[in-house]
């Protein structure tokens, strides 16, 4: 049902069964997933996936729930009988529509990577009769948001886990990824461009925490100098781009410290650490407390234990 994922290199999805209990939450996620594609392949989603989901690009597809996507890197196209053919880029995010006929693909020139989630319910079914979302605006350019990106994860994270309550922790999600795509898709701006380039970067850094931080290769291929880019980068973030990515990887090192059972040299591998010892000294010199401090005091908030071990 599932796969083992990296982000940027690996698929992962999930797809779930809708109970009568769930339909009262207004919302039900039906199925998540990311998925990479590398340059020179033209990925659709496989046969492995359930009947109505992997399709030829010929034929297409008809869904009988919504869905949100959103193109992290990387281009492709979209084609569906509210739209016709249009070009996608990062930052480009889809709605698709129950019934209605339509197919996308990344381009073999670039590949891409795409996170998804399915869902169906009477809110999803007010928002399209109300005109928030509409099939004839499949395609909303939204930009590059890491809180979007944060949301999808968030998604994945608590299939994964599962703690009580997830089917709905996800739907929650869900909806706020729906309401940043429309928030996003009505704020009209210009962005400058080297803006938009360290908009990209941060979202790369975001999609792929346990990466190295290639600066350098995001330089090349964005064509900007290496002074304007850490100067616009530093501007914006108020760090390097090393440092913020350290930040990332700590911060989702907490994220994996409470939501997961990987122990801690798993997660020092999966963040890209040299050693789990170089990875603890990090960890409790940014957060005050080793990862097993911080694992024990989570644990103990959540089974109402005194978190303090007195």
């Amino acid at each position: 049902m599932a796969k083992s994922s990296t982000p940027r290199d690996r698929e992962y999805y999930r797809y779930l069964a809708v109970s009568p209990t769930d339909r009262t939450w207004g919302l039900s996620v039906t199925g998540a997933g990311y998925q990479p594609a590398q340059p020179g392949s033209d990925v659709l989603p496989p046969r492995r996936h359930p009947p109505g989901h992997f399709y030829l690009w010929d034929a297409g597809r008809v869904l009988s729930e919504y869905a949100v996507v959103y193109v992290t890197h990387g281009a492709g196209e979209f084609d569906s009988h509210g739209t016709g053919p249009i070009g996608l880029t990062a930052g480009d995010a889809l709605v698709l529509f129950p019934g209605v006929w339509h197919r996308y693909r990344p381009r073999k020139k670039t590949g891409w990577g795409i996170h998804w989630v399915h869902f169906q319910g009477d809110t999803a079914d007010r928002l399209r009769a109300d005109g928030v979302l509409k099939p004839d605006r499949a395609v909303l350019r939204i930009g590059l948001e890491p809180l979007i990106l944060r949301a999808f994860r968030d998604v994945l994270d608590v299939l994964r886990a599962e703690p009580a309550g997830f089917v709905q922790i996800a739907a929650a999600k869900t909806l706020e990824i729906v309401a940043r795509f429309a928030g996003a898709a009505s704020a009209e701006r210009s962005v400058p461009r080297l803006q938009e380039v360290v908009s990209r970067a941060r979202l790369r850094l975001e999609e792929d925490p346990g990466g190295l931080p290639v600066v350098d290769e995001m330089i090349e291929e964005f064509d900007v100098s290496r002074t304007h880019f850490f100067r616009i980068f530093k501007e914006q973030t108020g760090q390097s781009p090393y440092k913020y990515h350290l930040q990332l990887k700590i911060r989702r090192a907490g994220e994996m410290l409470r939501d997961s059972n990987l122990t801690v040299k798993q997660i020092s591998i999966a963040l890209g650490f040299r050693n789990p010892y170089h990875f603890s000294k990090l960890f409790r010199t940014k957060t005050g407390t080793s990862p097993r401090e911080y694992r024990h005091h989570w644990q103990a908030m959540a089974t109402g234990e005194d978190a303090s071990g007195g």
